[in-house]
């Protein structure tokens, strides 16, 4: 017997492992138990508390103590020491994987990040993950009275209201904080998440300037779709925010539809499209390695193919 605990900082995420967590928790023959940090003006707790969730613990945060990992950390670890043994579930969020990290060491639990697959054998975590940059997938059996295991968005649909309903556990904590804020500095706010877009066009170093992102823009507006782009653009040159940024060391994305536009398909940049349906590719290169990995490949310039795209989608469209 054991218990699932999870806790992720985004609100869409936190609902899709309670669904998984509901699902493990009725094979390990325990309870389901979710954390929540924050104010909660959504009433994320009382929601989860609606979805097949035993209890839901809400710390009552203020801002200021939500900008340090570790006190959610120390949170999520108070709840789950107080069970014998538990699988502790956490969002693959670029904050959610310090938390976990934090809470291994914690709990001395073993742990696997980026998990896609997360299922029960006898009393051990199957979790399924990307190794060696995405080349290949990894099965790992994770054990011992604490595991953690971060999982990522979309690898689970949300949980749905089952009519039973959890208790709401209103917590505190006292954190250790090991870290200070210096300074904070604003950035643009952006509504992007491309985490969650059925559509996708990404464009990489073949773009000549930044003015020329209204072209990617305008067949993304044509299509439907999301712009995203190659770590250059964002991280070099600051053409796109850091939101913008799949592959590797940025998102990894699952849309219906992927369109690389003058990127050349590195293995850090194949990384984060490798679950994407349908990948259509434009390169001025045919030995770009972008094309050995797309359903649909056009050998031309971007500057040329692009608009004959927006083109041809809009007269479709119109008819």
């Amino acid at each position: 017997m054991a218990d699932i605990v999870f806790y992720s900082e985004d609100d869409d995420l936190l609902h899709e492992l309670a669904g998984l967590s509901s699902t493990l928790a009725a094979q390990a023959g325990g309870g389901s138990f979710g954390v929540v940090m924050g104010d909660d003006k959504a009433g994320t707790a009382s929601s989860l508390a609606s979805e097949g969730v035993s209890e839901v613990y809400l710390y009552r945060a203020p801002a200021t103590l939500r900008d340090y990992p570790e006190a959610s950390a120390q949170a999520v670890a108070q709840v789950a020491a107080a069970h014998p043994s538990a699988y502790v579930l956490v969002g693959s969020t670029k904050d959610g994987k310090v938390v976990a990290g934090r809470l291994a060491a914690m709990l001395g639990a073993s742990a696997a990040s980026d998990c896609s697959s997360v299922q029960l054998s006898g009393m051990d975590l199957i979790v399924e993950r990307p190794s060696y940059g995405g080349r290949v997938r990894t099965r790992a059996a994770l054990s011992g009275k604490y595991v953690v295991a971060c999982v990522k968005a979309r690898a689970y649909p949300k949980a749905i209201p089952s009519g039973a309903a959890g208790k709401v556990i209103e917590s505190s904590i006292s954190p250790v904080l090991t870290t200070s804020m210096i300074e904070v500095r604003e950035r643009p706010v952006s509504s992007m998440d491309l985490t969650r877009a059925e559509k996708i066009v990404s464009v990489g170093r073949g773009l000549k300037k930044k003015e020329d992102l209204q072209m990617i823009s305008g067949l993304a507006d044509a299509m439907g779709a999301s712009v995203g782009c190659s770590r250059p653009l964002s991280a070099d040159l600051g053409w796109l925010p850091e939101e913008a940024h799949i592959g590797l060391t940025g998102l990894e994305v699952k849309p219906k539809l992927y369109v690389a536009v003058g990127i050349s398909g590195q293995l850090q940049h194949l990384a984060g499209v490798k679950e994407a349906g349908t990948i259509v590719a434009v390169n001025t290169d045919k030995g770009a390695p972008i094309f050995a990995n797309a359903d649909y490949g056009i050998v031309g310039d971007l500057y040329q193919v692009v608009p004959e795209m927006q083109r041809q989608l809009v007269a479709t469209r119109g008819r």
